[in-house]
């Protein structure tokens, strides 16, 4: 099962600027946005094959039904791109690079060596300053769209309440109705357990990210090697001046 998620991986042009700005921006979190298709796909598939088989357990599915994860879907189509956009930019990357300079004090501020690029070890908002403090932007990238994804599936969200609506609905049966163990279980019983249950499922997003990753989102452990393409992405992020 493949979800349509927009792909746009290391795709946009660059144009000339002075930092890290305009097509920059929407370039740099687009070639995220497109990187992540897969293990967020992966992550779908994971979920909803949870669900069937600890919610739904009496079903029978020749393959996983996807509307169940439709909610999901949506709610990550319409936030994820100005999530990803904000915690990389606005809230670390951003500014100008200039500190005073050491041969006058008084004069104006200048460029440290390697800013704007291909190695600024002052963070701002130039490409050389993401390519210097690569280990901080893949975490940023990771846990913004772990953040995403948690949130659509914590429940009181709205795409959680749409999604167990329709698995609660699959979980009754035609009359709602269920056998369990032997003997048929009252629908309103049934319905309470197929909660308990899908909101267990659903507490394992954060998990089952960082499964999917190879590591976690605190910069500790492993530096979630298959969710880097830190070759790809560092050109590509120096391709912009």
């Amino acid at each position: 099962m493949r979800i349509a998620i927009p792909t746009m991986i290391l795709a946009t042009l660059p144009v000339i600027v002075s930092a890290c700005e305009g097509e920059c921006i929407v370039g740099i979190t687009n070639a995220y946005i497109g990187n992540y298709t897969d293990p967020v796909n992966t992550f779908l598939e994971q979920l909803v094959n949870e669900v069937v088989t600890k919610v739904l357990p009496n079903r029978r599915y020749a393959s996983p039904p996807i509307n169940l994860i439709q909610p999901i879907v949506t709610a990550y189509q319409k936030t994820a791109y100005k999530n990803l956009e904000t915690a990389i930019f606005p809230s670390y990357f951003h500014g100008k690079c200039q500190q005073p300079n050491p041969d006058d004090p008084d004069g104006p501020w200048v460029n440290p060596p390697g800013c704007p690029n291909p190695d600024c070890n002052v963070v701002c908002g130039t490409p050389g300053s993401m390519v210097h403090f690569f280990p901080k932007l893949r975490y940023l990238a990771f846990n913004a769209i772990r953040k995403q994804l948690v949130e659509s599936t914590t429940p009181g969200s709205e795409a959680y309440q749409a999604m167990e609506k329709m698995v609660i609905r699959e979980a009754g049966g035609p009359k709602n109705r269920k056998r369990a163990a032997g003997t048929l279980m009252p629908a309103l019983r049934r319905e309470e357990q197929a909660k308990g249950q899908f909101k267990e499922v659903m507490h394992q997003t954060s998990s089952i990210m960082e499964r999917i990753c190879g590591g976690t989102g605190n910069g500790k452990t492993n530096g979630l090697p298959k969710c880097s393409w830190e070759k790809a992405m560092k050109e590509f992020i120096l391709s912009y001046p």
